[in-house]
């Protein structure tokens, strides 16, 4: 009896799969947007007072983002780009973040992160630093945002100042 219920049991849930190969894209909603949305920026230092199991520990300082300007193409006539510009606010020393290290803190060295669209993509550009690496921000940086459609828009990323 048992042996019976085991088989109608593994029958039942093998003919209760699916086996839908094609068809979601039809149904499913696709992303349009491809925005920015927000920006972050970050310094990181190794910290030369610390060290884990012998490899030096990276400490992440968060910078101050104000003055926030996302200008969309449609809004700003003659604009070859979409733009972010800001200014980054450097924090004053504090614990391992020393004077010494907050003086090495310029556009040369921050990390750039960002918000972006729902479901879209973002690559770097014209030798941009990639989001989360640490790259130079010293001139204006263009990245691509992809939404899920697939249309694409470019944005212009611009520190308006660094302010120590």
């Amino acid at each position: 009896m048992k042996r019976l219920y085991s088989v109608v049991l593994a029958i039942l849930v093998l003919s209760m799969s699916s086996c839908l190969k094609s068809g979601l894209d039809d149904n499913l909603p696709k992303f349009k947007d491809a925005f920015i949305t927000d920006v972050f920026m970050e310094y990181r230092f190794e910290d030369p007072t610390a060290s884990s199991g012998g490899s030096p520990v990276v400490r992440i300082v968060n910078l101050n983002v104000s003055a926030k300007q996302f200008k969309r193409l449609e809004d700003t006539p003659g604009a070859a780009t979409d733009s972010a510009i800001f200014d980054v606010q450097v924090p004053g020393a504090s614990g391992s973040f020393t004077a010494a290290e907050r003086d090495k803190v310029n556009l040369t060295n921050l990390v750039f992160m960002s918000n972006i669209s729902t479901a879209a993509t973002m690559t770097a550009m014209e030798g941009a630093p990639r989001p989360g690496i640490p790259g130079d921000f010293s001139q204006p940086r263009k990245y691509q945002v992809k939404a899920a459609d697939g249309s694409v828009r470019v944005w212009t990323v611009r520190i308006n100042q660094l302010i120590k």
